[in-house]
């Protein structure tokens, strides 16, 4: 090498050094929060080299920082051309489809990050989100595992195993791994918020409302605190606080989700300080955020129940010669907030029934969504019902995954998905032994009771919009309708009014349809002490009281649309 290729040599590992100073002091300054000290060195790592990949990619996480989820958006993309293996910029992009719903997309990028490198942890931390935001609890439990064996000490990897093992049914352990990382961490949001969704979901309501009050009062425009902070009834605002809420809801820049979260919260304030007509004005302005985010198509739903009564017109030929004596699914099923809830924690409350909660097995071993479903698992779905060979795997395989949840050696398993009343006919094919159990509750005080409450991400969207909602309340009892005509022998039907007005008559028939002896402690259903993941959480803790029949009337001027197709 002569001296003019020494110098440039030399020259090239100079700038080289510089660029790798100015990059990791821009991640240093990001890190202390410093964004546009931050901004600035990236910027000028890449003046310098315009193909950098990771300035590239630490400027995507320094405006996802800043909730600029476009530009973070575009420089990923840009990350990935450079280096189309960058399973880190994967990992990263996989987090802006998930801010956007874009779930597939995101598990893609997140799938592929994970196949290129399968020790990186930001990946596997990010795939345990995943499968908890879409509630795959045997996934969740399974990538957070993953993640703290690499990791014992990753406080984000220990966050996602608490958070699944929250939807794995072991909150009391969830609880004691919470504490810990909030004695460690005080000043993190997420572990506190996490440790008042366990408490308030085993009905420790008091743990959960300090938990929430103590950090808003902290900080009272983080929104996670302010959603906590509204729950409890005894709670105030002041007028900077609602002020400071309401022109955020107005702002253009807000997402919906938020904006969505921000009006129910601020409906159920309100409806616990007896200010009807601020409260349903809100509750106007926060389900149209919500359906915003994603319509809902009614036609293809009523098409889908046509071909499901259409499927079970015809003879289906398939005979089940076995018989399950123990862990015997008892499907509780019906609209949502029709008291699915409220009668799973009934009939939990007795020695040998097991309530598991809303479970999505059947779907599952099914290969079909219950709401929504798309053609090909539709035309799928239709060519299974044709097979002797699937429908005896599929009952094997559910039975094989509800025993799993037997913790009492049981003799019933309550299966308390309300949506699987669109497979009762099957359910009466495959597993004809099992328990069904209609929750059925009148039109208005049903809808109202959707249309009231703020699901889980996009899960009951038919909810958000009145007439839509009306509509499915109307296909789904045409559904029921055609079930009861030829098994309504085999369906109890527990209707919501008669069992508030009258509990102890209607308690005991239910648990005579469950062919078991009755005991008294059916009755304090409230003091059961299981786990509840469900919006009646609150409700199934307190003993029966008829609030909530004709609550809808307190909002009539706002419900025009929804009386109007009711009477339709």
């Amino acid at each position: 090498m002569n001296r003019h290729e020494r110098r440039k040599q030399k020259k090239n590992n100079k700038a080289y050094q510089t660029i790798n100073t100015e990059l990791l002091e821009g991640i240093n300054q990001h890190t202390q929060k410093n964004f546009k000290k931050a901004e600035t060195l990236y910027n000028k790592v890449l003046s310098a080299e315009p193909k950098n990949y990771e300035a590239l990619r630490h400027l995507g996480i320094l405006y996802q920082d800043l909730e600029q989820y476009e530009k973070a958006y575009n420089y990923f993309i840009q990350a990935l051309k450079i280096n189309p293996n960058g399973f880190q910029a994967l990992s990263n992009l996989a987090t802006i489809h998930m801010l956007n719903k874009n779930y597939e997309l995101a598990h893609k990028c997140l799938i592929k990050s994970f196949e290129i490198n399968s020790n990186y942890v930001p990946t596997i931390n990010n795939l345990a989100g995943y499968y908890h935001k879409v509630n795959d609890s045997k996934n969740a439990l399974y990538y957070s595992q993953l993640s703290i064996n690499i990791q014992p000490n990753n406080p984000l990897a220990l966050n996602q195993y608490a958070k699944a093992l929250i939807i794995n049914n072991q909150p009391e352990k969830a609880i004691d791994l919470l504490k810990q990382l909030n004695k460690q961490s005080p000043d993190d949001d997420s572990y506190r918020h996490n440790l008042s969704t366990a408490y308030r979901e085993i009905g420790e309501f008091e743990e959960a409302n300090k938990l929430s009050a103590e950090g808003f009062k902290k900080d009272y425009k983080n929104i996670s605190y302010f959603l906590g902070y509204t729950k409890d009834k005894d709670n105030v605002l002041t007028a900077e606080q609602v002020k400071y809420y309401d022109q955020l809801i107005q702002k253009e820049s807000i997402n919906l989700d938020d904006k969505a979260l921000i009006c129910h919260a601020f409906f159920e304030y309100f409806k616990n300080k007896k200010n009807f007509d601020k409260a349903g004005a809100y509750l106007i302005n926060g389900n149209d955020a919500q359906y915003a985010i994603k319509s809902f198509d009614i036609d293809a739903e009523k098409k889908f129940f046509d071909i499901l009564k259409s499927a079970f017109s015809k003879k289906i030929d398939f005979v089940c010669d076995e018989h399950i004596k123990k862990q015997i699914p008892v499907f509780i099923c019906g609209m949502p907030r029709s008291g699915t809830t409220l009668c799973e924690q009934i009939l939990s409350s007795h020695s040998k029934i097991t309530g598991a909660g809303e479970l999505d097995y059947l779907a599952e071993v099914l290969n079909i969504r219950l709401i929504q479903p798309n053609k090909m698992q539709i035309n799928t779905f239709e060519k299974n019902l044709k097979s002797r060979k699937f429908l005896k795997s599929a009952r094997d395989d559910y039975i094989e995954k509800i025993s799993h949840k037997d913790k009492n050696d049981s003799i019933y398993i309550c299966d308390k998905m309300p949506h699987n009343f669109i497979f009762i006919g099957l359910i009466k094919l495959i597993l004809p032994e099992a328990k069904i159990i209609y929750c059925k509750r009148s039109l208005m005080d049903n809808c109202f009771s959707l249309y009231s409450h703020k699901f889980v991400e996009v899960s009951h969207q038919y909810s958000y919009n009145q007439k839509i909602l009306v509509k499915y309340y109307k296909l789904h009892q045409e559904m029921m309708e055609f079930w009861l005509d030829d098994y309504s022998e085999d369906i109890f039907i527990l209707d919501n009014e008669e069992l508030v007005n009258n509990q102890e008559f209607v308690s005991k028939k239910l648990i005579d349809f469950c062919q078991i002896e009755w005991e008294e402690k059916c009755l304090e259903f409230h003091k059961n002490k299981r786990q509840v993941r469900t919006a009646s959480i609150e409700q199934v803790r307190k003993p029966i009281n008829n609030k909530s029949i004709g609550a809808w009337k307190k909002y009539e001027k706002y419900l025009s649309e929804m009386l109007f197709e009711a009477n339709a």
